[in-house]
């Protein structure tokens, strides 16, 4: 099985061809073009976490759909929902 690391990254760190699946704040995978509107960037990648992510959770299964709306302001919060979500679809 291939480990899967979910992380965040602020918005303008993503690059414009990054080496792993990104979603926006929209669930998304492209990237929104209104400059002021700054999304949450959940991120998933079979190798580390890039330099200035945060990583928010892994899972030993293929990439499940986008990962749900956050509910939580904080990311610690987040990252605690992220792994509850990905332990529930292991059980699937």
């Amino acid at each position: 099985m291939t480990q899967y690391t979910y992380f965040t990254m602020p918005f303008e760190s993503v690059p414009q061809t990054p080496g792993y699946t990104v979603w926006f704040a929209t669930w998304s995978n492209q990237r929104p073009t209104d400059q002021d509107a700054k999304p949450l960037v959940v991120c998933c990648s079979t190798g580390p976490a890039p330099q200035g992510a945060t990583v928010l959770a892994s899972a030993l299964k293929d990439p499940p759909p986008p990962p749900p709306p956050p509910l939580a302001v904080t990311t610690t919060d987040y990252s605690t929902t992220l792994s509850a979500w990905l332990a529930a679809g292991r059980s699937l």
